[in-house]
This record gives C-alpha cells, sequence and structure tokens, in this order.
C-alpha cells in the first residue's frame, strides 16, 4: 500500500506501512507492532486510533461501549478493555468496538484484506474522508459484503466440522454473491459519475 495511501503527513515507509496493517489485522499490542516495524511505541499509539475510528466510521465495527462495564459486554471483552491503561476520555466507544471484534478471532489475512480496501477507499487515516455520494454507497456496499463475508468464513469453519451446517454455509455463500454484486453495481455507478478529463488540443508544430 502506498505511503501516500496510508498517511499524507506521517513520514512511513512502504515496507513499514504494510507491516504495521498486518500487525494490526494480527491484533498485536502497539509495543508489538512497533518492535514489528521499527517505529516509535506514539506513533504506532497514533495510527491504531486513526485505524479504530476510520473502520468505525466506515461502518466495519458495528458494535462499541461507551463503559467497559457496559451491560451485555463478553467478560472477555470487559477484561480486554480493562487492560488497557491510558485510554482517553472519548475514545473508550471504539477500543471497545475493536476488543469486541478481535474477541471474535476472524481470520487475519481476512481482516487486512478488509482494512486496506477500506483505506483505499475512504483516503489517507490522517485525514478526514471526502466522498462523494457515489463514493460513499460503493464504501457502504463493500463493508456489507466484507462482513458477509466474515461471516460466511465462519460458516464454512463451522460445516466443516458439522455436515448439519452446509445449509447454513450455502446460504451465507448466496448472500455473499449478492453482496459482491452491490458492490460492484456501485463500483461501476461511481465510474459513470466520475468527471472525465478534458480533451487537450495538440498544437501544430512549428514549421
Amino acid at each position: 500500500m502506498p505511503v501516500s495511501v496510508f498517511s499524507t503527513r506521517a513520514r512511513i515507509k512502504a515496507a513499514q506501512a504494510d507491516k504495521l496493517l498486518k500487525a494490526y489485522a494480527r491484533r498485536c499490542t502497539p509495543k508489538e507492532a512497533a518492535d514489528a516495524t521499527g517505529l516509535s511505541l506514539n506513533t504506532l499509539y497514533n495510527q491504531y486510533e486513526r485505524i479504530r475510528w476510520r473502520l468505525v466510521a466506515a461502518g466495519y465495527y458495528r458494535d462499541g461501549a461507551l463503559s467497559p462495564d457496559e451491560a451485555g459486554l463478553a467478560p472477555a471483552v470487559t477484561k480486554a478493555l480493562r487492560q488497557r491503561k491510558g485510554i482517553r476520555e472519548g475514545e473508550l466507544y471504539p477500543h471497545a468496538a475493536e476488543a469486541i471484534f478481535w474477541a471474535d478471532e476472524h481470520p487475519p489475512a481476512l481482516a487486512l484484506k478488509h482494512l486496506r480496501k477500506i483505506i483505499e477507499l475512504t483516503g489517507p487515516l490522517d485525514q478526514p474522508s471526502a466522498l462523494t455520494e457515489a463514493e460513499f454507497e460503493k464504501l457502504i456496499a463493500y463493508v456489507r459484503y466484507a462482513r458477509t463475508e466474515l461471516v460466511y468464513e465462519r460458516a464454512k469453519e463451522s460445516a466443516a466440522r458439522d455436515a448439519a451446517m452446509s445449509d447454513y454455509r450455502d446460504r451465507a455463500k448466496v448472500a455473499l454473491d449478492i453482496e459482491w454484486n452491490a458492490y460492484r453495481a456501485a463500483s461501476r455507478k461511481v465510474e459513470r459519475t466520475a468527471p472525465r478529463p478534458r480533451n487537450r488540443r495538440r498544437r501544430k508544430p512549428a514549421t
């Protein structure tokens, strides 16, 4: 992923940016990610925060909490939140959303694919997204596809363990295909509405 897509200001090399995203998808702590990338711990804290907020804003992270003691949180999520020190006021919700997502232990490779695509669709993490209506519809369509893909992967794992779950897997695949087609339709709409470059007249060569 080009550095310009990951950040417009931070001096993060392309290889470091790639390692950072991989570390996040593997649910590494900021300290572990700092060791893997060679970046400072402060940089990792900042980039992780930006990733959380972007995934919340895109709707990829759908569940959150305003308190670590909020009713309905799984014990593992509550424990994970209590282990995170120094969460500033107003940042608990994305931390909780992240902890809830990580608790499901989705395949890291799949989470990485979705993360890269969402950043591609929304722009650099250090800048607010400025999407047209068609681009926003494309983002929403992709997120629906991505979350359905998470369900499908879980359904495949269940069917591999229990043949009785094969019908659930097949229905999840049908839903996945529907969401993919919706995403492709939204992509074509963006292509149709994108401004076309003006034709420049060629100057006649001097005689």
